[in-house]
C-alpha cells in the first residue's frame, strides 16, 4: 500500500488524507494496511493535510479569486478536516474581500458597464459562485460600474 500511496502522490499531487485512504480502499480491504501506509506516508513527510489545506487557499487566492465560502467549501469538499481548513483560513483574516471581487470581475467583464438588470444579475450570480457575499458583490458591481463610465 504505501508503494500505491507513493505513486498516487506522485501522479496527483498533494491530495487529503481522507482521499488517499478511499483510493488505498479501492485496492484492498485490509484497514491496518492502508492506516500503515498512510502514517509511514505522513512521517516521511509525503502527505500533510496542513500543505494541501494552505495549497487550496493559495490557488483560491491567487488563480481562481474565489472568495471565503468558495475556498472553505472546496476544503470541505476534497476532505480536508475542519480544523485543519479553520487554521488554513487564517491567512485570509487580513485578506479584503472587495478587492478580490473587483479583480474577478474585471476579469470576466473588463470595461462592460453592469447598468442593465440582467448584466448586473449575472455578474451577481457569477461572483456568489465564487463565494464572495452580496455586500461584496454589491460595491463591487458600483466600483465596477465607476470606473467603466469615468474611462
Amino acid at each position: 500500500m504505501l508503494q500505491y500511496g507513493l505513486w498516487y502522490l506522485a501522479k496527483f499531487g498533494d491530495t487529503s488524507e481522507k482521499n488517499l485512504r478511499t483510493k488505498m480502499r479501492n485496492k484492498t480491504d485490509e484497514e491496518s494496511w492502508i492506516d500503515e501506509a498512510i502514517q509511514k506516508l505522513i512521517d516521511l513527510g509525503y502527505q500533510s493535510d496542513e500543505r494541501f489545506a494552505e495549497l487550496i487557499v493559495r490557488k483560491g487566492l491567487e488563480s481562481k479569486s474565489w472568495g471565503r465560502a468558495r475556498i472553505e467549501a472546496e476544503m470541505f469538499r476534497k476532505g480536508v478536516p475542519s480544523d485543519v481548513a479553520k487554521e488554513a483560513m487564517v491567512v485570509l483574516q487580513d485578506d479584503d474581500p472587495a478587492t478580490r471581487a473587483d479583480e474577478a470581475l474585471g476579469k470576466k467583464f473588463r470595461l462592460k458597464n453592469l447598468v442593465e438588470q440582467k448584466d448586473r444579475a449575472r455578474a451577481t450570480r457569477y461572483l456568489a459562485s465564487r463565494g464572495f457575499d452580496f455586500q461584496s458583490i454589491s460595491a463591487a458591481i458600483s466600483r465596477h460600474n465607476d470606473h467603466c463610465s469615468i474611462s
